[in-house]
C-alpha cells in the first residue's frame, strides 16, 4: 500500500509500507518529490494522476529492491569512508598519495561540505572547468589554472569515489557518468639516443658498481623501477642471460615493502640481456656475496636475495632509485631526463637500427599491444629522421645525376 501527503506548495511526501521489521512493526519508505511545473499544480485531476504514477513507480522500486534512500552524508564524510575501506588495500600508495592531493587540494574544499546524494553531473562538470580555466581562485593558493595532467588527475580521484559510492548503493546514479574524460596534452618525450650514452657511461663508470648494475638495467632492459627494486638473485638466469620480472615494489608500509605483481600481465616476463650486461651483473653478485658474508648475522635480508640493497640486505626505499639518479644527472650534467625515462631510452635506441622491428620492440618492452608502442614512440628519434631525410641527399639540384637528367 501507498499513500502520499503534501508537505509544502510544491512538494509531496509519497509513503509505501515496506513489511515488518524484526519486532514486527511495519516498515515504511518515504521520499520527497518537488513538482516545478505551476500549471500541474493548479490542475486537481492532473496533479492526482501524476502523484499516482509516481507513487507507484516508488513502490515498483521498493519492491525490486532498486530503491536507495537519499544520502544524509557528507562528501568529506563518505572519502573517509572510501579511503579506508577500499584505498589504501587495494590502490597502490603512489596512486593513493596522488588521489588524496587531489582531493585535499582541490576537490574537498569545493564538494566536501556538501552531501554525497545532492551532487550532480553539471556541477563536477563547472568545476574542472573553473580548474582548467584558471576562472576561480585555486584553493591551494597557487595562482594560475591547472595543467591538463592535473585535471585528469582530478577526474581520476572523483571516478574513483563516486564508483565506489554507486557500487556500494550509497547513491542511486552515478554523477560521473556524464563527464567526459578530459583530455591530457602530451609533454615530449624525452630520452638518450646513441649520441648520448658516452657521458652517460662515463658518469656511471664514476658511482658504485651497484647503481651501475641498475641504471643499466633500466636503460637496456627497459626495467620499471619497481621491477628492479625487487629483483632477487633466482630471477637472474645466467646460463640464457634473462632476467625474469616476477614482482614489483611499489610502496612501504611499517619498514617493509609492498610487493605486488607487474603493471600488466604483459609485464610479467623474461628479458634477454646483452652478454656484457650479465658479466657485470656477475661481477656484482661477487661483491653482493662478500657483503653478505661480511654482515653475518647482521644481514637483514632473511629468505630474499635482494640484487638492490640498502647494505645489510634489505631492499631499497621504494623512492630511492629515483633520488639518486637525479643527484646523478645533476652531479655529471646529463641531459635531465627521468628515472622512467630510461626505460623510453632503450625503444628510442632500438628505433635508431636501420631494420625496425615494432612487435620485437614491443615485446622487449612488455607493451600490452604494438599499439602503445607506435603510439609512444611513433615520432621515433630526432637521429633517425635526419637519417631518413639524408636519403634525398643525391637530389640535390647540384648533385650531377640530377643535373644530367635535366639536359635529356
Amino acid at each position: 500500500m501507498g499513500s502520499y501527503q503534501r508537505r509544502g506548495e510544491n512538494s509531496f511526501l509519497l509513503v509505501v509500507e515496506a513489511g515488518y521489521d524484526a519486532k514486527g512493526k511495519r516498515k515504511k519508505r518515504t521520499k520527497t518529490i518537488r513538482i516545478t511545473d505551476p500549471p500541474l499544480l493548479k490542475t486537481k485531476r492532473k496533479l492526482e494522476n501524476f502523484l499516482q504514477q509516481e507513487l507507484a513507480k516508488f513502490q515498483i522500486e521498493i519492491e525490486a529492491g532498486e530503491y536507495i534512500a537519499p544520502n544524509k552524508n557528507l562528501f568529506s564524510d563518505f572519502v573517509q569512508e572510501w579511503y579506508k575501506r577500499y584505498a589504501i588495500k587495494e590502490l597502490s600508495p603512489t596512486v593513493v598519495k596522488n588521489y588524496m592531493s587531489s582531493l585535499r587540494s582541490h576537490i574537498l574544499p569545493i564538494f566536501g561540505s556538501k552531501r554525497i546524494g545532492d551532487i550532480k553531473t553539471i556541477q563536477i562538470i563547472r568545476f574542472l572547468d573553473d580548474k582548467a580555466t584558471g576562472e576561480n581562485e585555486r584553493k591551494d593558493g597557487r595562482p594560475g589554472k591547472l595543467s591538463s595532467d592535473s585535471i585528469r588527475k582530478l577526474y581520476d580521484a572523483l571516478c574513483n569515489v563516486f564508483n565506489r559510492a554507486y557500487d556500494w548503493r550509497i547513491i542511486k546514479d552515478n554523477p560521473m557518468t556524464g563527464v567526459k574524460k578530459p583530455a591530457v596534452k602530451q609533454r615530449e618525450m624525452r630520452y638518450y639516443t646513441s649520441d648520448d650514452l658516452g657521458e652517460v657511461f662515463e658518469a656511471l663508470n664514476q658511482e658504485p658498481l651497484m647503481w651501475r648494475v641498475y641504471f643499466l638495467g633500466a636503460l637496456f632492459g627497459g626495467f620499471r623501477r619497481g621491477e628492479l627494486t625487487a629483483l632477487e638473485w633466482s630471477n637472474v638466469l645466467f646460463d640464457t642471460n634473462e632476467i625474469e620480472i616476477i614482482n614489483n615494489i611499489v610502496g612501504s608500509e611499517n619498514g617493509q615493502p609492498i610487493i605486488k605483481d607487474p603493471k600488466t600481465k604483459s609485464s610479467k616476463a623474461s628479458v634477454v640481456m646483452p652478454e656484457w650486461y650479465m658479466e657485470l651483473l656477475k661481477e656484482y653478485k661477487a661483491e653482493w656475496l662478500k657483503e653478505k658474508e661480511s654482515a653475518a648475522e647482521y644481514w637483514e635480508g632473511s629468505d630474499h636475495q635482494y640484487l638492490f640493497h640498502k647494505g645489510l640486505g634489505s631492499p631499497l626505499y621504494f623512492t630511492t632509485p629515483t633520488t639518486k639518479w637525479s643527484r646523478i644527472v645533476e652531479k655529471y650534467k646529463l641531459k635531465k631526463i627521468r628515472l622512467h625515462d630510461l626505460r623510453h631510452s632503450m625503444v628510442a635506441l632500438l628505433m635508431e637500427e636501420d631494420n625496425v622491428n615494432l612487435p620485437a620492440i614491443q615485446k622487449r618492452a612488455r607493451h600490452s599491444s604494438s599499439k602503445i608502442t607506435s603510439d609512444i614512440y611513433g615520432h621515433i628519434s630526432k637521429k633517425r629522421a635526419t637519417q631518413t631525410a639524408s636519403q634525398f641527399d643525391k637530389y640535390a639540384p647540384n648533385n650531377n645525376l640530377v643535373n644530367k637528367s635535366s639536359t635529356n
